[in-house]
């Protein structure tokens, strides 16, 4: 799998296998929003989608990622409240809606980790595992202040509130009881 950090400082170029496929920008006056993506495909296509930019206030600059599976002709676009599957030919083949909320982009954190012939998102409201071929594996909620610190064994292992250790189960996003 590949991922690629894309931060939206003005008007970038979308490569997918490593091939320029579009261009992107945010857009800062799309019905009221302040987080939604514009993609014009060199084959003319354009979308436009709606809470599709990571704006945390933790950021320098607005972000989305590129993640790149098995398929040949399908990403998936994570940022803001939605991530997008989206086909290279510019059509949306899906999306998908987070956890994360508007109104508490203060808090927006996103980490991602390559495991188990897939991608694990840890955010600040949930995880969200999808493997190789792009498929959603799991999908959990998490607390603001339940912080990643590391992968443990078969598990990804949080701190709450600098004290309180647990687990979730890489396999399914099944929470572990806590550990002290």
């Amino acid at each position: 799998m590949k991922i690629t950090e894309i931060e939206l400082k003005g008007m970038e170029k979308l490569q997918f296998n490593g091939k320029h496929i579009a261009t992107i920008k945010r857009i800062t006056d799309s019905q009221g929003r302040v987080d939604s993506l514009y993609i014009h495909y060199e084959t003319g296509s354009v979308l436009e989608l709606p809470t599709a930019v990571d704006v945390s206030e933790q950021l320098e600059c607005p972000r989305i990622f590129i993640i790149e599976g098995t398929p040949l002709d399908l990403f998936v676009l994570f940022g803001g409240v939605k991530a997008y599957w989206v086909s290279t030919d510019g059509k949306v083949q899906s999306e998908f809606s987070l956890f994360r909320r508007s109104g508490e982009e203060e808090y927006w954190t996103t980490v991602i980790k390559e495991k188990n012939a897939g991608i694990i998102i840890i955010y600040e409201a949930g995880v969200l595992a999808i493997n190789e071929t792009l498929q959603v594996q799991w999908h959990e909620p998490k607390f603001f202040n339940d912080d990643f610190v590391g992968i443990e064994g078969d598990a990804l292992n949080f701190v709450r509130d600098h004290d309180l250790r647990w687990l979730m189960r890489l396999q399914d996003g099944a929470k572990l009881p806590p550990l002290n």
